[in-house]
């Protein structure tokens, strides 16, 4: 037996000593036996529970439970020569207990020694911050933002769900990982991530929050549009900490806005469209305000070429068609007054309606052109006329774009209406449609201003005509009267009259009687003619018979006027006609020629050419002027003024339809102081249609 190092008394004293300490300090000491009987017990009052311990079993204090087993299991742990620690409840206070095996002077396991800590505040705190724990990665978990934790190399070291879903990351295998490593395991996801790693460069070059958008793909949809802030945390002594990523999803809110937008730039639009299509409907109700004002046909025509200046371009033509297939440009403007005079240079620019293309296209198809200027080219070639000559004058006004619209009125193409701008592709449909539409006005009051004057023509026409007619039924009326009024004075005076001058009377009335049937036989023959009522009675006709006939009839009135006639008529000149209405052509042409030949020699001729009969009646009288030549085959048309010649202007018509009626055709050649040549040839059998 070991020899004792202290006294009995130095035990106790140190034991006293021992004692005091331990009762200060918050820690509670025990030794048991083998059998796990309390020994000794010793320590703070707060932390023990009396000495009422020594001698009672373990499991005697423990009682039985869940809690006493893994309190045994402890100690036995330590009776075997292993350390343990465990947690117990005691007087409502939470111990830390740790036991080891308790060693007797030969070394020998003599059972266990203890040491109990008072850990109830640690414990609580501990229960607290793991309470706060789980209530922060409940919050973490059921946000919907993305939210991140990296280190200061920017290694991953947690991330949310959201987060986690926006990059399709599992829980396990990101942490430890950074944005470089993360994309190189993913093909998809590689840029995002990139663009990641440079974004968080960037926030540490800064020092400071950060705040940008970024699009995330999406495998089978759209991009994800993530709003993110990073803050990134420093110690104190300026060392980076970590980096904080906040990550929103703004998708739906950007398609929002986008969707905002749209509708705001659609709401713009719509009002831009409004106030244009308000323009253009006050323009369209001043054009036709203006345009109803006069029934002048020039005036109007002026009119319409300065009705769209400048709100549709700078220069502007209206080219009209006539009767024949060409077109004249009727009226031409251009907005500033000042360049008028170079601007009249293209009233020679006429479109050619046989020349492909250009104005001539758009009269031809009735469909409207935009013109535009070719690359290289300083005005629009399709403006000119034949070729590149007028193109120096469109290039000094500076046209640059045209658009060309056709005037169509009650179903007739008039022309076209045609504009140009200085702006390049200054014209769209709207442009189109607007001048379409202005067009159509345009075309109708001019159509309307043609009625107008012609009407107002035909009124003239008609007054002039019933005054001749009236003055042309007048004479022979008048020298009837004055034949008849003879013969009663002669008959009145009681003695046998002078046959002779009885005669004389006779034959004046007969003359002027068969005048005044002539003049209402023409009257009814125009009225047959329009109507289409002429029925041709056709025989077997000699027309040099015909004319020798003609020519004995009128024999007392070329002996009166004294006007020589030439007839080469001698051959028969056979075929299937109506010899009445042949009579009328050759009275009518004949009378023509007397009426103005001025005395001069008349020449009739009658023959065959190519199976074909050919009468050729010329004189040497007054002739016809050039500009009247087109128009004496009308009705109450005459190359002369009827102060000075009479008859209704009726003859020359009536012989043209009576000639066409026979399938023939008329032809006249004049040379004013010379005298005119009319041919008529006629196919000598005819079968009417």
């Amino acid at each position: 037996m070991r020899s004792l190092l202290f006294t009995r008394e130095e035990l106790l004293r140190h034991e006293a000593v021992l004692r005091r300490m331990l009762a200060q300090a918050p820690v509670f000491v025990f030794l048991t036996d083998r059998e796990l009987r309390f020994l000794a017990t010793a320590g703070s009052e707060l932390a023990a529970p009396g000495l009422e311990l020594e001698g009672k079993s373990l499991l005697d204090v423990l009682g039985a439970g869940e809690e006493p087993s893994s309190v045994l299991a402890a100690h036995y742990r330590a009776l075997s020569g292993e350390p343990a620690r465990y947690d117990t409840e005691w007087s409502h206070r939470t111990f830390e207990v740790r036991v080891e095996p308790a060693f007797d002077e030969e070394g020998a396991c003599s059972g266990t020694i203890g040491i109990a800590f008072d850990v109830t505040g640690q414990r609580q705190e501990e229960e607290e911050l793991r309470t706060s724990a789980e209530r922060l990665r409940t919050l973490l978990e059921t946000t919907s933002d993305a939210i991140y934790l990296k280190d200061a190399d920017g290694r991953w070291l947690e991330a949310n769900d959201a987060g986690l879903q926006l990059f399709h990351l599992s829980r396990a295998g990101y942490q430890g990982l950074t944005d470089v490593e993360l994309a190189s395991l993913s093909d998809f996801f590689r840029e995002a991530l990139l663009a990641c790693y440079s974004s968080d460069q960037r926030t540490w070059a800064a020092g400071q929050v950060t705040r940008q958008e970024e699009a995330i793909p999406q495998p089978g949809a759209s991009p994800r549009v993530v709003e993110v802030t990073k803050v990134p945390l420093y110690h104190p002594n300026g060392q980076r900490k970590g980096l904080v990523v906040l990550g929103r999803d703004i998708t739906l809110r950007r398609m929002a806005e986008q969707e905002r937008d749209r509708l705001l730039l659609q709401e713009k639009e719509a009002r831009a469209a409004a106030e244009v299509a308000r323009r253009r409907s006050e323009f369209l109700s001043s054009a036709s305000r203006v345009l109803a004002d006069s029934l002048d046909y020039d005036a109007t025509l002026a009119t319409v070429a300065r009705l769209g200046l400048p709100f549709l371009g700078e220069w502007c033509a209206v080219d009209m068609t006539g009767e024949d297939p060409r077109v004249a440009r009727a009226a031409m403007a251009h907005a500033d007054p000042s360049k008028e005079p170079g601007a009249k240079r293209l009233e020679a620019c006429v479109p050619d309606l046989e020349a492909p293309g250009g104005i001539a296209e758009v009269i031809r198809s009735r469909r409207p052109l935009v013109l535009t200027a070719l690359a290289g080219e300083e005005g629009i070639l399709a403006l000119c006329d034949h070729g590149r000559a007028h193109l120096d004058v469109v290039r000094e006004l500076g046209l640059r774009s045209g658009l060309s619209v056709p005037l169509v009125a009650r179903g007739r193409t008039m022309g076209a209406l045609t504009f140009a701008s200085v702006h390049p592709d200054r014209y769209q449909d709207e442009d189109v449609r607007l001048a379409e539409d202005l067009a159509w006005r345009a075309a109708l009051a001019l159509d309307n201003a043609r009625l107008y004057r012609e009407s107002q023509e035909a009124i003239q026409a008609r007054d002039e005509f019933l005054s001749i007619a009236s003055h042309e039924l007048r004479t022979p009326i008048t020298a009837l009267r004055l034949g008849i009024q003879r013969l009663f004075r002669l008959a009145r005076g009681g003695a046998e009259p002078p046959w002779k001058t009885v005669a004389t009377s006779l034959d004046g009335i007969e003359r002027q009687g068969r005048r005044l049937t002539l003049l209402i036989n023409s009257l009814m023959d125009v009225s047959r003619l329009q109507s289409h009522h002429i029925q041709l009675d056709l025989e077997e006709v000699d027309l040099s018979e015909v004319v020798r006939d003609v020519v004995a009839q009128l024999g007392g009135v070329l002996a009166r006027t004294h006007t020589p006639l030439v007839l080469r008529a001698d051959a028969p000149v056979v075929g299937r006609w109506d010899r009445f209405r042949l009579e009328q052509v050759v009275t009518n042409l004949l009378d023509n020629a007397i009426k103005y030949g001025a005395r001069a020699p008349i020449e009739v001729t009658v023959a065959l050419e190519d199976g074909t009969a050919v009468l050729t009646l010329g004189d040497r009288g007054i002739g016809i002027s050039p500009d009247r030549l087109p128009f004496i085959f009308g009705r109450f048309e005459r190359a002369v003024s009827s102060r000075h010649y009479g008859g209704l202007g009726l003859g020359l018509y009536i012989v043209r339809q009576i000639v066409e009626l026979h399938g023939g055709t008329i032809h006249v050649e004049s040379i004013p102081g010379q005298g005119s040549t009319f041919t008529v040839r006629l196919p000598r059998s005819f079968s009417p249609g």
